[in-house]
């Protein structure tokens, strides 16, 4: 019994000592008798017109504009060409035309049944085009693949001669013939 007396009076003053610092901090943290009333900044009346704050189907739009690169735009306008032509190829007349230029019996003539194939082709996926940006791409596309018929390295050929009135051919003025040059044969090698 005397060793719960001691318990007991050892933990008063403890209790008392944390009871006067709880209600020492609480009066210097908050104190009651200076608190004087601090003036809050004013709000102009007369600023103007408030900013326009745009509506959320103008930012959902802004958002989604928005590049993510290079890479990823080109990426993007890849994927919906494709799209547009893989929707477009198959189209009665465009099998045609593309049949017609694999019967054809010369390269010129090929060369230009595709051009007739292509220009069909890239001019319809433009008119189903969506947007500005994708319609860029797609002339792009026909342009690099008209390009590729071209045929750069081949000589012209060179025009015929005229024919005169009385049944003779005219050189044309300033083109010369080309004759050819003789030469002398190379000897045989050493045996």
């Amino acid at each position: 019994m005397i060793a719960k007396f001691f318990l007991i009076a050892a933990s008063i003053p403890m209790i008392a000592g944390s009871l006067f610092a709880q209600a020492a901090v609480s009066s210097s943290t908050n104190p009651q008798g200076s608190a004087t009333p601090q003036p809050s900044p004013s709000v102009p009346e007369n600023e103007g017109v408030a900013p326009r704050i745009p509506a959320i189907d103008d930012l959902d739009q802004a958002f989604k504009q928005s590049s993510l690169g290079k890479a990823a735009d080109e990426a993007r306008l890849h994927a919906q060409w494709r799209e547009l032509s893989n929707r477009i190829i198959n189209h009665p007349d465009l099998v045609e035309s593309r049949a017609q230029a694999g019967r054809a019996k010369t390269d010129l003539e090929k060369r230009h049944r595709l051009r007739a194939y292509y220009t069909m082709f890239y001019d319809r996926m433009r008119a189903q085009a969506g947007s500005p940006e994708l319609k860029n791409y797609i002339d792009t596309h026909k342009a690099q693949y008209l390009a590729l018929l071209a045929q750069n390295r081949v000589r012209p050929s060179p025009a015929p001669p005229a024919v005169t009135a009385a049944g003779k051919r005219k050189e044309p003025s300033g083109i010369a013939s080309p004759k050819p040059k003789l030469r002398a044969p190379e000897p045989p090698l050493p045996q």
